[in-house]
């Protein structure tokens, strides 16, 4: 019963321990022989050293799991060895037995003062030594998982700290972005109520048509806050129907022509008049023309122009916005469609950019269609965005969420 039972226990130790490498350190190359001949019959990958300075080096190199070092060797001795090493941050866990004729309390005392992890009397035991190693090794495994462990928590903490920052600057970013319409609102009901009565009747209209335009744009940045969460998990089903692009277009168009018209802006609808009607969900598409069209003309000059076309190339119809505005610097255009990307940009960025919000909404919206959404821009030459979608609209995939949508569309 004895055998085989040493059998198993051999096995487990190769199991356990294959591929570690151990260093044997001795300056008699019997004593090294021995040792390696007795390891490598357990399947221990064995390196060899036979002096000090020779062990540090292979150390450096090769980076053994274990080290089995001979205390009596000329220049440098075994404990000046391990005191060097265990002096060190990259290798003060490595495991060290020292393997030694000494056997008095002093010299041992010594030993595990200067961090040794056990020892070894010469003449070699095989059984003593296989134990011993297994052991050791075993410790070693576990330190090395506890190490990875660490490292893996430190990552996840910065992780957690950087999302934690990236989080308070983006809420910061879109309640400043939330902030403007609205104060524009306030700004002009408080001029139309402090001079009320006085006020021409185009100075009137002119001011309700900045409000009014101020509170779309409110919206549309509320309800972008409120669906990209339903769109990124698939949960907003849409109400597919035929739809004229060209009226939604056009819609859009009459419904910016003020803000247009006051910052000298030419906007050109060259919209295919025979184009045939497409299977989409009217609002989300609104919406898409929508942001599209506001970032165009936030970001044109005045005196510029931006410019609505539409075309069927086979089964699709491409609809492309394009300004004269100043370009998107080419290092955002890889996450112009992600969320919050002016986030990671500097102040300039930041101010043509806004919180990205619209875009994110845009990219999710033709995604959610089964179409695709894609850019040119370089900067000083203006930015042309392009949406591209199917006829006969989405996949049948997406039927059972179209199916679903029986009756009006949540707000939130």
């Amino acid at each position: 019963m004895t055998e085989p039972a040493s059998d198993v226990t051999a096995v487990e130790g190769r199991e356990a321990t294959q591929g570690s490498p151990i260093l044997v350190v001795d300056d008699d190359q019997r004593n090294v022989r021995l040792m390696e001949s007795i390891l490598r019959t357990q399947g221990y990958h064995v390196l060899r050293a036979f002096n000090g300075e020779e062990a540090l080096r292979v150390v450096e190199s090769d980076r053994p799991d274990l080290i089995l070092l001979d205390v009596m060797m000329p220049k440098m001795s075994g404990f000046e060895v391990c005191q060097r090493l265990k002096g060190r941050y990259e290798t003060r866990l490595l495991p060290i037995i020292i393997v030694t004729a000494l056997n008095s309390l002093e010299d041992k005392v010594q030993a595990l003062e200067i961090g040794a992890d056990d020892f070894l009397s010469k003449p070699i035991n095989k059984v003593e030594l296989l134990a011993k190693v297994r052991a050791i090794l075993r410790v070693k495994s576990l330190q090395d998982e506890v190490e990875r462990q660490k490292k893996a928590l430190e990552t996840s903490n910065d992780e957690i700290l950087r999302m934690q920052g990236f989080k308070e600057s983006m809420a910061q970013m879109v309640v400043h972005d939330l902030k403007n319409p609205l104060a524009s609102i306030m700004g002009n009901v408080q001029l139309i109520q402090m001079q009320h009565g006085a006020m021409p009747p185009q100075r009137l209209e002119e001011l309700l048509d900045r409000t009014q335009e101020s509170a779309r744009q409110l919206m549309r940045m509320i309800l972008n806050i409120l669906h990209i969460g339903k769109l990124e998990e698939q949960k907003m089903p849409l109400r597919l129907e035929p739809i004229a692009l060209r009226d939604v277009i056009r819609e859009h168009v009459e419904e910016m022509a003020g803000l247009a018209t006051r910052d000298g802006i030419v906007i050109d609808n060259a919209v295919a008049a025979d184009l045939p009607a497409l299977h989409a969900d009217r609002e989300l598409i609104g919406r898409v023309i929508a942001n599209l069209l506001s970032n165009a003309l936030k970001h044109t000059p005045g005196g510029g122009r931006v410019t609505l076309a539409a075309r069927l190339e086979g089964d699709e119809v491409v609809l492309s916005v394009k300004d004269t505005g100043a370009g998107i610097p080419e290092d955002l255009l890889p996450t112009i469609f992600e969320k919050f990307v002016a986030g990671q940009t500097d102040n300039r960025k930041r101010m043509l950019y806004d919180s990205g919000l619209g875009l994110t909404f845009c990219r999710l919206a033709i995604q959610c269609h089964g179409g695709r959404i894609w850019l040119h821009s370089r900067p000083g030459e203006g930015t042309e965005v392009f949406v591209a979608l199917k006829l006969r609209g989405p996949a049948d995939a997406a039927a059972p969420a179209a199916a679903a949508a029986s009756g009006p569309r949540a707000a939130a």
